[in-house]
């Protein structure tokens, strides 16, 4: 009985680092976005960055909310734009040489790819 306990407490721990990653991805696009806005005023470029930003960041704490309800679709959609943002840092990176811009989506996806197993399992024990 201890391990069964020991496992749903540890799937429970991977759904908490997924819909944080998408939590904590929301709050840095809000952030940007705000800083976007605020350089506007130089920048006309810099008011649709900033109201993109804080679209997407809305988004993702939206996202966040239904994960932490155990929702696969919103998990998914969450992934799915991380992986997005994946690819156009590889293209980034074929541009620039760079890869600077791969180490942030790598961090978040990985923290995410598990809460489809943790839902899955945590669904099924209750």
């Amino acid at each position: 009985m201890t391990t069964q306990t020991q496992q749903i407490s540890e799937y429970r721990n991977k759904l908490a680092s997924a819909y944080r990653a998408i939590y904590a991805v929301g709050v840095l696009g809000i952030f940007l976005g705000i800083l976007a806005l605020i350089a506007g005023n130089r920048l006309p470029e810099g008011i649709i960055f900033g109201i993109s930003f804080l679209a997407f960041g809305l988004l993702y704490l939206v996202l966040g909310f239904f994960v932490q309800r155990k929702s696969k679709l919103a998990l998914g959609i969450a992934v799915g734009f991380m992986l997005l943002n994946f690819l156009t840092g590889i293209h980034n990176m074929i541009q620039t040489g760079k890869p600077v811009g791969l180490i942030i989506p790598i961090v978040f996806l990985s923290q995410t790819w598990e809460g489809f197993k943790a839902i899955q399992v945590l669904k099924s024990k209750t």
